[in-house]
């Protein structure tokens, strides 16, 4: 039917009401003859007669087909040959966000962070088949009753390939949420393109204006004048809530460069929803009401204030205000090794030596495999470990404790067996990971914390823990944990007591790093994100120092390594780029601070062996030696080794896994290659880009987690 009108059935549905319409034609609801509900949209008349259209919208409705995920409305039929040509959705029947916003308003800050979580859950799902949407806007994003469900993906390019921005004088497509290079043609439309749609949509959820529709030279909302905007002037945030106002900025660079992947910003979407939770919590009648009857901070009054840091590249913020996002959002725990970016955002276990140093988490070490074995992480319902964040450490006396997102723990025999496994609840924001310490496990539950019997995997116990949030960490014989943004509290391993409480009123807290019965705390000004401050706790949450300790003012990010019996390390960033360009040691006694410059730029996941030395790695298989306490370089060697993990330090030696899934070992002594193993590739998926955790490795036995989602034990050699 070329006359434009739309039958009364196509293939096998009956178009039973019009829905809408758009720029690429007219949305039907239909139903199966079974009674399934489904939307059709049937493509305009004068895209139906372009042949090269129907040749581009066949391919796209064939990768958009594969598509899956939570977050998206499937491509379930499609008829790119048909006459005229139209494509069927699931039908989600709670409107768009455009009718929700036009009917009650923005939403929350909360509500708006959530939204923009799945919109980068979904956009992952999307690039990963290969697809840049081109046109997320508000109302491609539907609103079910159990999250956002994105339509049109993948389909709007045979669109866009067909006709040019202003054909006719019409703009093609929604200027507010269109990238520069969209609107310019000047560069190609990239992931990064979805990206600054993202932004854009997050700041219409928030406020229920786009930020390009007012505070402008050109008046009025002329969707030319928009344009105009968009490519030429900066976005007006004053009205997006503050805990949202730095994703939806970076989002909104300009240069696509600029712009964090999808899943860095799911990440920083995660933190966002954490303190727009807290400063619901706070602005409460009951939180306030108890304040009365508080128990009184043991934390740092305020301090005098540092300048803030350089612009950095990632954005047009303030070099601190960035700082905040990548050192406070490291509490988020999800993605342990997705790429450069969304590395930035992984938290370090609290142990004396960052994960890949020691990767365990316990003195204890497994009884030995008696045969080599290989299992698919689909089993624990992994579908891909790198950007799930599975990883694993030795659980004793001879096991190994597994977690993925803090949301799943699973516990293994060293012979691949499961003995159990925990599910946390799904709804969990920046959920710890699985904990053992003591002689119990402990994982995110419902009510906070719950404690786990490590041989059958048995609840003992729950820990009361509204607000927790980021690190779980073992302190002596004690654990600490983050309760909100600025409070740790402390509790005993063998029982649900809690033995002390620190906080850091006006703060909020970034990282925690603790070796025997001591805790070294980071926090930031709360209102800035800037003035780091360090403070040493005992085991009960009782200050060490006097008074707090700053870092030296570098006008660069530091990210704590580790922690030993005399000093604090951090990787020093680059103030423009997210690369470490020297290693710092503060010694926990005297405060005096020692600074090594590295001589080839490394990723920030430095590790700290027992004996002091700090080593700085990249996936590219560089890894440098520092001696950071006599602030000299041991040595500096490129092991050759492609996507190269942080390393794990045992015995002298390094041990790391390539982007194949091979392990590799390293002399510690002088970077020289001793062993190499055979590839286990698996299955690669989304995060195959990225690098794998660092191996775990107990009594002549290793432990790969690979980048194909497989775990693996290997046998090592005798060298």
């Amino acid at each position: 039917m070329t006359d434009g009108t739309a039958p009364d059935r196509l293939g096998d549905y009956v178009l039973e009401r019009r829905l809408g319409s758009g720029g690429m034609g007219v949305v039907y609801l239909a139903r199966t003859v079974a009674g399934r509900q489904v939307a059709v949209k049937v493509i305009r008349r004068e895209y139906a007669q372009d042949p090269g259209f129907r040749a581009r919208f066949r391919r796209e409705v064939a990768a958009a087909r594969k598509v899956g995920g939570a977050y998206t409305a499937p491509v379930i039929d499609a008829d790119p040959d048909g006459d005229p040509p139209w494509l069927a959705t699931l039908f989600v029947p709670g409107g768009s966000l455009t009718d929700r916003v036009g009917r009650d308003g923005p939403l929350g800050a909360r509500e708006a962070a959530r939204v923009g979580a799945q919109l980068a859950e979904a956009l992952r799902d999307i690039h990963g088949r290969g697809l840049v949407h081109r046109d997320l806007k508000p109302g491609n994003v539907l609103l079910a009753g159990d999250g956002v469900r994105v339509i049109d993906f993948g389909i709007s390019r045979a669109l866009s390939d067909s006709h040019r921005l202003t054909e006719t004088g019409a703009v093609l497509g929604s200027p507010p949420f269109m990238a520069p290079e969209q609107l310019t043609g000047g560069a190609e439309v990239t992931q990064a393109a979805d990206v600054f749609a993202l932004g854009a949509v997050v700041a219409f959820a928030a406020t229920g204006r786009s930020p390009f529709e007012s505070g402008g030279e050109l008046p009025g909302p002329d969707p030319l004048a928009v344009a105009y905007r968009v490519v030429h002037e900066e976005p007006d945030l004053a009205a997006v809530p503050e805990p949202l106002r730095e994703l939806v900025a970076l989002c909104l660079a300009k240069d696509p460069e600029r712009r964090p992947d999808v899943a860095t910003v799911l990440r920083m979407a995660a933190w966002a929803d954490s303190r727009a939770q807290a400063g619901e919590v706070r602005a409460s009648p009951v939180w306030q009401a108890a304040q009365g009857t508080a128990e009184p901070a043991t934390g740092p009054g305020p301090v005098t204030g540092r300048p803030r840091g350089p612009r950095t590249r990632w954005g047009y913020l303030p070099g601190e205000a960035w700082g905040r996002l990548l050192v406070a959002a490291v509490a988020v725990a999800v993605l342990a090794a997705a790429g450069v970016g969304a590395r930035l955002l992984w938290p370090h276990d609290g142990s004396t030596a960052p994960p890949a140093g020691d990767p365990g988490g316990t003195s204890a070490a497994p009884a030995p495999a008696a045969e080599p074995w290989e299992l698919d992480l689909t089993a624990f319902g992994v579908q891909d470990a790198p950007t799930e964040g599975f990883r694993c450490r030795t659980l004793a006396p001879d096991g190994l404790l597994c977690t993925a997102q803090g949301l799943r723990t699973v516990a293994l025999e060293v012979s691949g067996d499961e003995l159990w496994r925990h599910d946390g609840p799904r709804t969990a924001m920046l959920p710890p990971e699985g904990l053992a310490a003591g002689e119990v496990v402990f994982a995110r539950s419902q009510q906070g914390l719950v404690a786990l019997d490590p041989a059958g995997g048995e609840e003992l116990w729950e820990i009361d823990a509204p607000e927790l949030n980021g690190e779980l960490v073992a302190v002596g014989d004690r654990i600490a944990l983050r309760n909100g943004d600025s409070t740790v509290r402390f509790y005993a391993q063998d029982a649900p007591e809690r033995v002390g409480v620190w906080e850091a009123p006006g703060r909020y807290l970034t990282d925690m790093r603790a070796h025997e019965d001591r805790l070294l705390v980071v926090s930031r000004e709360e209102e800035s994100g800037g003035f780091p401050e360090l403070m040493l706790l005992d085991e009960s949450g009782n200050p060490r120092w006097h008074a707090p300790r700053t870092p030296p003012d570098t006008g660069s990010l530091l990210e704590l390594v580790g922690l030993d019996g005399q000093a604090a390390y951090f990787d020093e960033w680059d103030p423009e780029l997210p690369v470490s360009v020297a290693v710092q040691r503060m010694d926990l006694d005297t405060g005096e601070w020692t600074r090594t410059e590295l001589p080839h730029m490394a990723d920030p996941r430095s590790v700290l062996a027992d004996d002091g030395l700090v080593y700085a790695t990249d996936s590219a298989g560089r890894v440098t030696a520092v001696d950071a306490a006599a602030g000299e370089i041991r040595w500096s060697e490129d092991t050759g080794v492609s996507g190269a993990s942080a390393p794990t330090v045992a015995d002298g030696r390094l041990y790391t896994v390539d982007g194949r899934g091979r392990l590799v070992i390293v002399d510690a002594a002088d970077g020289g290659t001793l062993w190499s193993g055979e590839p286990h590739e698996g299955t690669p998926g989304l995060g195959s880009g990225a690098w794998a955790p660092a191996p775990v490795v107990a009594d002549g036995w290793a432990y790969v987690v690979t980048l194909g989602n497989t775990l693996y034990s290997v046998r090592l050699p005798d060298l």
